[in-house]
């Protein structure tokens, strides 16, 4: 609703000021105002070589952040593609200083906390991952930015009809091309809805009359719907938890825990219960977690390590054997018994996915009382014992 107000204060003030949106800069303020945005579109490539439009469905998110010097919104696109080997699905997103990318079997992701050349090479935004990735220039509040930078480039020419029908909407539309050094280049058209500004259709023709020449026809539904209010990872990953358990490789946020509160961790047990820690609470005892799969060689090595480890401790350390397996029957043989203070789920990705863990296993994770993460290990070491031993050492 606040968007809506938002929305309609702009209107009737442009209204009371004798105003229609016959600039750039008025079309972007509206779209700006847009504040938490969700609509879907289908976005048609047409090549001279091609009888057929290359069509991809796209579902589209946003919400402003002000204050990011990095892009104009946060957002999540998603789209699919019908190919000859069945439906092409990806993914794009940005939030608090990251953006992911993922195509069939390839997860990307970026942190400023790594660098922030990739977001700004050469001092630039404009030119950075989370801006020149696919389909961003489709959400409204990127639209606005596109539209000031025409307003401010004398090599575009165009005209705004603040009032306009097309298929039986009042529409605002935007039309024109860029002319340089003499040639007409790439011609566009903009058409908003009059009344929100928000995008009904966009058309572009790319290289007009050259080999190079291409077509692009983008059709919004023009019924946005209502966003979720969640753009960030805990709602990327859920949404794409196949790409995240599958081919995240960074660990970046693996790296991060230490001295953060433990992720959710919700997971059935091997006895059928259920087992379920939320991020913040205390803990029994102090934990160390193990996330690892039965296909791995090391992992019987691991058990043993552990268990190991801890016998030699003074205090009781709980531990959660976390398998990412989904059949009882894989993960009995290597548990048959569970000792006191251990506790074993079966297709535990979802917490995996929560802590960071990526694709690659085993990882233990130590946690204090408090519920707070004090260390982890990544993967197998012969002295994996000892390494147990001075990490736990420090959670009791």
């Amino acid at each position: 609703m606040k968007r809506i107000y938002t929305l309609m204060a702009l209107a009737l003030a442009l209204q009371a000021s004798a105003l229609k949106p016959n600039s750039l800069s008025d079309i972007a303020q509206l779209l700006d105002a847009s504040g938490s945005y969700a609509d879907t579109c289908t976005y048609e490539v047409l090549l001279p070589s091609l009888s057929e439009p290359v069509t991809y469905s796209i579902s589209l998110e946003s919400e402003a952040a002000p204050a990011d010097t990095l892009a104009p919104c946060h957002y999540i696109i998603s789209w699919s593609l019908p190919a000859p080997s069945g439906i092409s699905k990806g993914f794009s997103a940005y939030f608090d200083g990251a953006h992911f990318r993922f195509r069939d079997t390839r997860l990307q992701e970026y942190h400023t906390e790594e660098g922030l050349e990739p977001f700004a090479p050469g001092g630039n935004p404009l030119r950075g991952v989370q801006q020149q990735v696919q389909f961003a220039e489709l959400l409204p509040q990127f639209i606005a930015a596109k539209l000031r930078r025409m307003e401010a480039d004398s090599t575009y020419i165009y005209t705004v009809t603040a009032d306009s029908v097309v298929d039986g909407r009042h529409s605002t539309v935007v039309e024109g091309l860029q002319r340089a050094s003499g040639y007409d280049g790439n011609e566009f058209t903009y058409i908003f809805d009059a009344t929100t500004m928000l995008p009904l259709r966009i058309e572009l023709e790319n290289n007009p009359g050259q080999i190079g020449e291409q077509s692009i026809a983008v059709s919004y539904s023009g019924s946005p719907s209502k966003p979720s209010g969640h753009i960030d990872l805990a709602t990327l990953s859920a949404a794409n938890a196949e790409a995240f358990e599958k081919y995240r490789s960074s660990n970046f946020s693996l790296e991060t825990l230490p001295g953060l509160p433990l992720p959710e961790i919700a997971a059935a047990t091997l006895g059928g219960e259920r087992y379920s820690h939320h991020r913040g609470e205390a803990l029994a005892a102090p934990t160390v977690v193990v996330f690892f799969d039965t296909t791995v060689a090391t992992t019987p090595e691991v058990i043993n390590s552990v268990r190991e480890a801890l016998a030699m401790l003074p205090r009781q350390v709980d531990v959660v054997w976390g398998f990412l397996d989904h059949r009882a029957d894989d993960v009995q043989p290597l548990v048959p018994r569970a000792l006191p203070g251990e506790t074993t789920l079966l297709h535990a990705s979802g917490a995996a996915r929560n802590c960071g863990v990526g694709a690659l296993t085993p990882v233990i994770i130590f946690a204090k009382s408090d519920g707070t993460v004090s260390d982890f290990i990544r993967g197998f070491n012969q002295d994996l014992t000892s390494l147990v031993i001075d990490k736990a050492s420090v959670i009791i």
